[in-house]
């Protein structure tokens, strides 16, 4: 029995050696045929090769090399690698501060952004556009709709807003008109503004609108509160009860005829001339205009610095023509209803101190002040 199960065992031993062989032959011309497929120049570059089950890394793209990640980016190493992406985890999805990855550049590590950095790097597409000023001043207001007579809500639309500013001012504004008072329009419509002013009447008030234009010929005319245009009057109009000749008014007659008249009056009238600067001998000549010959005239000395006992604007008459060896003083001269002439005497004026003495005076101490009684 022993020698039965060794006989049999050695019978399945040959039988699988023999399938055994056969993989190995089967293997080999398979690999025969495969590196008849491929060419020796390309394993290794287009075609990676299996060594100990494995594709070694350097027949693995360069990006896909290896995936380091580090807290932050001051861990990465000091110099990187290149074929390698480092990540610097951060805060993780934090908008503020999240994962970011990198890739060595040659002298510093290079952010590898997530997306695109704005909009301006994405294409735009036919149907979804973007925003642009020009686009938005240049689109038509397609989809108006009805214009509407009411207030624009928060909740509408912009072509809802348009459609019903539109709406108002349609109802506020004849199309062919004017309206007269922009800040009242209040909903009327345009006729409400253009309506010409209805006057008054005996038992009845007018209405306020458009002075009427007056017609040719009535520039002289005025309007009245009939809404009329009218002529002034040419009547004489009364004052006081006062018309006619004066003699019909017997009472006023009387009280004026009580009044002395100004011819009776004599002297009535003043006439001063103020500061007059004067020179030895010389002559002023003077306007009055009285409308008669000066009945009294008075010449006085006024004093513009103190002098002789008299302070600044103190004044002295003076004495008129004195003959003592010297011919002093002022004579008037010429007299007429509207002028009156000033001489000066030839040796000066003198002005009494106060001793009584006559003493020199000069154009720089006192002025001449003219006064006329007619």
């Amino acid at each position: 029995i022993i020698n039965e199960n060794f006989a049999e065992l050695d019978t399945r031993t040959a039988a699988a050696l023999a399938k055994a062989g056969q993989g190995v032959a089967d293997a080999a011309a398979a690999k025969v045929k495969a590196d008849a497929a491929v060419p020796g120049t390309a394993l290794g570059v287009s075609v990676a090769q299996l060594i100990d089950g494995l594709v070694p890394a350097s027949q693995l793209p360069s990006f896909v090399d290896d995936v380091l990640e580090f807290p932050t980016l001051a861990d990465f190493p000091a110099t990187g690698e290149t074929g390698k992406i480092y990540i610097a985890i951060n805060d993780g999805d934090s908008p503020a501060n999240p994962t970011r990855q990198y890739r060595w550049g040659g002298s510093a590590f290079v952010l590898i952004p997530s997306s695109p950095g704005s909009t301006d790097q994405v294409p735009e597409g036919s149907i979804n556009q973007y925003f642009t000023q020009p686009r938005v001043r240049s689109t038509a207001l397609s989809g108006l709709g009805a214009l509407l007579n009411a207030a624009i809500l928060a909740t509408d639309t912009v072509l809802q807003a348009f459609a019903k500013l539109q709406g108002q001012l349609n109802v506020k504004l004849g199309k062919n008109e004017v309206a007269t008072d922009s800040d009242k329009l209040g909903g009327q419509p345009a006729s409400f503004y253009t309506a010409v002013m209805t006057g008054a009447t005996a038992t009845a008030g007018g209405t306020k609108g458009l002075v009427p234009a007056p017609s040719a010929g009535d520039q002289a005319k005025f309007l009245t509160g009939a809404g009329t245009y009218a002529a002034p009057s040419t009547t004489q109009t009364s004052w006081g009860g006062i018309a006619g000749v004066i003699s019909d008014q017997a009472d006023l007659k009387a009280a004026l005829d009580a009044k002395p008249g100004i011819s009776s009056l004599g002297i009535s009238k003043k006439w001063s001339s103020g500061p007059l600067t004067w020179s030895v001998a010389g002559i002023l000549n003077l306007t009055h205009n009285l409308g008669f010959e000066p009945a009294i005239v008075v010449v006085k000395g006024r004093y513009k610095v103190a002098a002789n006992g008299m302070a600044i604007g103190e004044s002295e008459f003076s004495v008129g023509i004195l003959y003592q060896s010297a011919f002093l003083g002022v004579i008037t001269r010429k007299p007429t209803t509207t002028t009156l002439q000033v001489q000066v005497a030839r040796d000066g004026l003198r002005l009494s101190n106060s001793a009584g003495e006559l003493m020199p005076v000069t154009p720089a101490q006192v002025d001449l002040v003219v006064e006329i009684w007619a």
